[in-house]
């Protein structure tokens, strides 16, 4: 569990029922966004780091962790700065995917191959997002919710790591290339940072904020909880949690799905 709020952002490591212990996060200035768990090895990805003039500013930093020796490692950096984006891990890639800085939001999608310490651009997402969530399930990453234009959105798409283009297409702002996002059927209700988890061979999307005001951008917490069966396409709607959550975690621990 990631302390995003944080300067020197700390990890919470759950190591039984009812046990936090605390790790030390990267010494540095940062608030992550993303994480991703690769052979054991947990990355930090982008988000926002304090920069000279005292404000914080997107991030493309990537620091790996080892759990054998307790030990932080700066990785190559992101394309791009990215913040408020999403992220899969399919095989020996993780994948980072639209988000936005300070000044643009944008669609680009790139990877970052494990094997070689390389980020690479692949086929952009169809439209500007952020706030969105991602989850891998069947070698596939699912994308959904988010904002759009200062509205959030309904959007599920999935991209299909076989169906990609050439590298000359995986470009940032050149002409759209989306032979790989292939749209699916809507969420029921719209939202956006919210909480994804892959389970059982369906999806499960818990909260997240659900109404947004174009110009104020004031938001309410939303308790809704949804699942989508990839088999028929189709999402349904659960049991409500018992408040609204935004920016919360979500884990599977022994057979059961935990919001945190």
């Amino acid at each position: 569990m990631i302390g995003h709020s944080m300067v020197n952002s700390k990890i919470l490591l759950l190591k039984k029922p009812r046990m936090w212990w605390e790790l030390e996060g990267p010494q540095v200035p940062l608030r992550p966004d993303c994480l991703a768990i690769v052979n054991n090895f947990v990355f930090l990805l982008g988000g926002e780091e304090l920069g000279p003039d005292g404000e914080f500013h997107a991030s493309s930093k990537v620091f790996r962790y080892d759990p054998r020796q307790n030990s932080w490692l700066r990785m190559a950096d992101m394309s791009v700065p990215r913040s408020e984006f999403a992220v899969g891990v399919i095989g020996k890639f993780i994948y980072a995917v639209a988000g936005r800085t300070r000044d643009e939001t944008f669609y680009s999608t790139e990877r970052y191959d494990i094997t070689n310490d390389q980020w690479e651009f692949v086929d952009p997402y169809p439209v500007n997002k952020y706030g969105h969530e991602g989850t891998v399930l069947n070698n596939k990453l699912f994308i959904t919710g988010g904002i759009t234009s200062s509205s959030t959105s309904k959007q599920v798409c999935v991209f299909d790591p076989s169906k990609e283009g050439t590298i000359e297409q995986r470009t940032r702002r050149t002409q759209v290339v989306t032979n790989c996002w292939e749209n699916k059927s809507k969420m029921n209700y719209a939202r956006c940072f919210h909480k994804m988890i892959s389970y059982n061979g369906k999806l499960y999307v818990f909260g997240g904020v659900c109404v947004i005001l174009r110009a104020s951008f004031e938001s309410q917490g939303c308790p809704s909880t949804e699942v989508y069966n990839p088999e028929t396409d189709q999402w349904t709607i659960l049991a409500s949690m018992p408040i609204g959550r935004s920016g919360h975690g979500v884990t599977v621990l022994d057979k059961q799905i935990m919001v945190l």
